[in-house]
């Protein structure tokens, strides 16, 4: 049986302080983000910023971190 979904990215076990808004280092509006973005698109400016509150923690230990990450855009971790 294939995992459609990682059980960290699966939105019905987040919670409310997992969506969240940041202010842009560029512009001052506000970006929204999810627990898991590794960067976001400013609407107001239009520039790349990171999430500065990024969870990737999974990846650390799960063995599917790799093409998990792959998929959302983001570099593996560093150990």
């Amino acid at each position: 049986m294939a995992i459609l979904q990682c059980p960290g990215q699966d939105m019905r076990y987040w919670k409310l302080e997992d969506i969240y808004e940041i202010t842009c280092v560029h512009c001052g509006a506000l970006v929204e983000f999810f627990k898991d973005d590794p960067r976001r698109l400013c609407k107001a400016c239009g520039k790349k910023m990171l999430n500065p509150r990024n969870d990737m923690s999974c990846a650390q230990w799960c063995k599917h971190a790799k093409e998990c990450l792959a998929s959302l855009g983001a570099d593996p971790p560093e150990h």
